[in-house]
């Protein structure tokens, strides 16, 4: 048996809990990229212009690691993990937004 088919079964073997750890990361990972994007981690946009780049910078982060994290749940056979990644990074976004707006 090759080494690459001995670590996707590896891999979909541990697909269970890695899925909590990936949906965990990705909540946090959304959490910190909108800290970054409003000003509050990293610097303070004073200008349109500053704030358009870290809104813009956090746009490429989040776009960057939902693509990568699909590429390589799929090439693992991580349906579970892969699920989960595409979910919180779909919801938690629109969640942690509306918990900021809703209250003010």
């Amino acid at each position: 048996m090759s080494a690459a088919i001995r670590l996707r079964r590896r891999a979909r073997q541990a697909d269970r809990p890695v899925a909590v750890g990936v949906g965990a990361g990705d909540l946090l990972l959304c959490g910190v990229l909108l800290l970054v994007a409003v000003g509050v981690l990293g610097f303070e946009p004073t200008t349109r212009e500053e704030e358009a780049d870290a809104w813009g910078l956090a746009g490429r982060i989040y776009g960057y690691w939902l693509a990568g994290g699909l590429v390589v749940f799929s090439v693992l056979g991580m349906v579970r993990s892969l699920l989960t990644h595409l979910v919180m990074m779909l919801v938690a976004p629109v969640a942690l937004f509306l918990i900021l707006v809703l209250p003010a």
